[in-house]
């Protein structure tokens, strides 16, 4: 892939973003923390409320409700370039397995030959490709990035309309990972699977067979208004039991 550069700033290569990581009924999905835009966040109000529990198991539930970091980098497929540009999310982690760890040495070691040339998301002549290698955890059921090469340096296209085309496109991860409406977040902080109810149209909680509805976290007291935290940082407390932050099929575009 070719990593491009910022629309807003062509010196930087990535963006951060919030999301929570939660289990919605069968699935893990990540969900935009609307916290970051300064707007009503129930999952992390359901952080602090159970944080704030003398239970250890709700403290220790509360994990999952935690906002964490990810890097987004705007990217082009080599060999599916008719696809256009497409978007690369990666987690914020702390024990240096991270693919920011290994992206970041690859750019030291080209600055300290040559002072500069670590900017590989450059589109001259003087950019270079990226080859990822990927594995697939059988076990844990997750597919992981093992392995980033750089390769020699190429202009992003031979095309200068094209190379053009794809940097003045507007699109951003906002557009493709998009917020929930505060109702769909609500039903998830309480433990509830999400459904579009087109009678009432809105998102009402899921009930199962014997016609109870999901829930099954406590629910913090009745509020005027949810507060708007910063969004907590990386992997920093995790515990065993919660989901780990790791690189989700569903994060790579390609």
């Amino acid at each position: 892939v070719r990593i491009l550069p910022n629309q807003d700033d062509p010196t930087k290569w990535y963006k951060v973003g919030y999301f929570h990581n939660l289990k919605i009924g069968k699935r893990w999905t990540k969900l935009y923390d609307p916290s970051q835009d300064g707007e009503a966040s129930p999952l992390n109000e359901m952080y602090k409320f159970l944080m704030k529990s003398e239970d250890k198991e709700e403290r220790k539930l509360a994990i999952q409700y935690k906002s964490r970091q990810f890097f987004i980098v705007r990217v082009i497929e080599r060999g599916k370039e008719h696809e256009g540009v497409k978007f690369w999310r990666f987690p914020a982690v702390q024990d240096g397995s991270g693919i920011m760890d290994k992206l970041v040495p690859l750019m030291n070691r080209l600055n300290d030959k040559n002072p500069g040339s670590g900017a590989f998301y450059r589109p001259d002549d003087l950019g270079r490709d990226i080859v990822i290698s990927v594995v697939r955890d059988t076990v844990k059921n997750y597919t992981k990035v093992s392995q980033i090469m750089l390769e020699d340096p190429t202009p992003l296209s031979a095309d200068a309309e094209q190379a053009t085309e794809w940097l003045s496109n507007e699109m951003t991860w906002r557009d493709v990972w998009k917020k929930k409406p505060v109702e769909f977040l609500r039903i998830v902080a309480q433990g509830g699977e999400p459904i579009w109810d087109s009678e009432s149209k809105q998102f009402v909680a899921k009930v199962d067979d014997m016609g109870a509805g999901a829930y099954s976290t406590p629910t913090p007291p009745a509020q005027s208004g949810y507060s708007a935290p910063e969004p907590t940082n990386s992997d920093d407390t995790q515990e065993s039991g919660s989901e780990p932050v790791t690189l989700n099929v569903d994060d790579l575009p390609f």
